[in-house]
């Protein structure tokens, strides 16, 4: 019986050692309070306590090891949306400046064209409405030019038939009456002489009417000119201008789809870009949240498994060594453990 406590001193001594030691190595805490406990307790109760202790132990792993897979899978899922989320607000932010340019373009592009096609319109009215007021200038000077003609035609018609005829004239004496010579005024032609006209000057009246009626006709001549040729340029003008009026009012409507086109795809991409910013406010909301619980525990997972495994083998050891003694008393109690 003496030998019994001093084999047990022994043996509590050396439990006490390596539980100490373990505590001091990893800092745990745990060690040291069962090392202060087996300084004093009963042997059954301390291995009791170490049992239960590495039970408990065994527990805290599976239950660690299922927190870090959960931690890893919802840290793995919220890092895979706030990546894919801030991946598509970058492509959307480039697709959204390009559509933004290619908009202001268009708005452009559309504005010139709309003015384009405003100064060709009242081009082309402008040009309508002084055409008609030529062509109205142009009848009257035609139709004044050939009343004209009508009129100096039929007088020089009329003044060739009259010294035509008068210059055959003669006069009957048989039928005239005698009178004073005195009496009767000179009427510039020997009595008997009929009155033959201004033979001399009919010439030169015949002559300036003549001139006057190439006149009349070169202003028809001209005046029709100038009309064919005014409505041919006209016609040209009408023709070219409609041609370019036809374009720009193609292009415009072109343009406007284009438009319609790029400001529908810059409002869906708006929408996607404020859908996503959504997505990665969550999903940074919830890497804040997961930190705490998966990050800011003290230490990381690793270290809390070393740690984990030096404890074990601490308690698993002391546990050794008091079942050996108990077993086999201070010679069982050997390097088997």
């Amino acid at each position: 019986r003496a030998a019994a406590p001093a084999g047990d001193a022994a043996q509590r001594a050396r439990v006490v050692s390596l539980l100490t030691d373990g505590a001091t190595r990893v800092r745990s805490a745990m060690l040291r309070a069962v090392a202060m406990e087996a300084k004093e307790d009963p042997f059954a109760k301390v291995k009791a306590m170490i049992q239960e202790l590495i039970e408990r132990l065994l527990k805290e792993a599976e239950s660690e090891a299922n927190h870090k897979g959960w931690c890893d899978k919802a840290m793995s899922d919220a890092k895979q949306k706030r990546d894919y989320a801030a991946e598509e607000i970058a492509t959307l932010n480039e697709e959204m400046a390009k559509l933004e340019a290619r908009r202001d373009k268009l708005t452009e592009a559309l504005a010139d064209l709309e003015k384009e096609i405003a100064e060709l319109t009242d081009a082309r009215a402008k040009a309508e409405a002084q055409r008609a007021e030529e062509k109205k200038e142009n009848k009257e000077t035609v139709d004044e030019a050939q009343a004209g003609l009508d009129a100096l035609t039929m007088c020089i018609d009329i003044l060739d038939k009259f010294y035509k005829t008068t210059k055959k004239e003669s006069v009957d004496l048989s039928l005239a009456q005698a009178s004073p010579e005195d009496d009767a005024p000179d009427a510039g032609f020997d009595n008997g002489e009929a009155y033959m006209g201004a033979q001399a000057e009919s010439g030169g009246i015949l002559g300036m009417l003549d001139v006057m009626k190439s006149d009349f006709t070169r202003t028809i001549e001209e005046t029709t000119a100038a009309e064919e040729q005014a409505q041919q340029d006209h016609l040209e003008f009408m023709t070219e201008s409609g041609k370019s009026l036809a374009q720009k009012e193609e292009a415009e409507s072109q343009r406007t789809a284009q438009l319609q086109d790029t400001e529908q795809k810059f409002d869906e991409a708006e929408s996607n870009l404020e859908s996503e910013s959504k997505k990665l406010t969550t999903s940074l909301g919830e890497l804040i949240e997961l930190k705490p619980v998966c990050l800011e525990t003290g230490m990381s997972y690793e270290e809390r498994v070393a740690m984990r495994k030096e404890e074990m083998e601490a308690l698993k050891k002391a546990l050794c060594i008091l079942e050996q003694y108990a077993k086999y008393g201070p010679e069982g109690a050997g390097d088997s453990c």
